[in-house]
């Protein structure tokens, strides 16, 4: 079983403003035994289906602006065969959209970096439950990028992260 991580974008520009921090972070947070997981960040490239392997594991980011290309995404990977997690503000706010027009195995809601392990032990052994709760942590808990995996020359801008969302919980933001 390979991993796959998209970052989707409808326009792909070959090179990027802003790193997607959490590609980096999920690579992380992947177990070792399945090695390093495959990074597509659309903004750069649009992801290769082609590359999908029945019970390949394809995990998807989505705010509301990329969703609908997540979705996209979502729904040929899973035609190939591959299992489909969604992640991200998005997913957090309307897990059963991911799954209805998704067409997602399941969804992580919350900080997702200390539940991913879980989520690709669970899906190895065909276990994967429809809904895994990331929950808010503190940020000395939070995994390190595997910025290993980064490639050069590609963003004009690193992201650093010294808090995760806001803790207002403001009606009108989904931050």
């Amino acid at each position: 079983m390979r991993v796959h991580l998209v970052n989707p974008s409808d326009v792909s520009f070959g090179v990027a403003i802003m790193t997607p921090r959490w590609l980096y972070v999920l690579a992380s947070a992947t177990p070792a035994e399945f090695g390093d997981p495959i990074l597509i960040d659309e903004t750069l490239n649009p992801f290769d289906l082609d590359s999908i392997k029945p019970g390949d594991l394809v995990g998807i980011g989505i705010h509301t602006a990329n969703a609908h290309r997540g979705y996209d995404l979502g729904r040929q990977a899973r035609e190939r065969g591959a299992y489909v997690v969604y992640g991200g503000v998005h997913s957090t706010l309307f897990p059963e959209e991911a799954r209805e027009f998704g067409k997602g195995h399941a969804v992580v809601r919350g900080d997702g970096d200390l539940v991913w392990g879980t989520v690709v032990k669970d899906c190895a052994t065909q276990q994967l439950k429809e809904q895994y709760e990331g929950g808010r942590h503190d940020g000395r808990s939070f995994f390190h990028g595997k910025w290993s995996l980064l490639p050069k020359d590609k963003y004009t801008g690193g992201s650093v992260q010294t808090v995760r969302g806001c803790p207002k919980h403001c009606s009108f933001c989904s931050v």
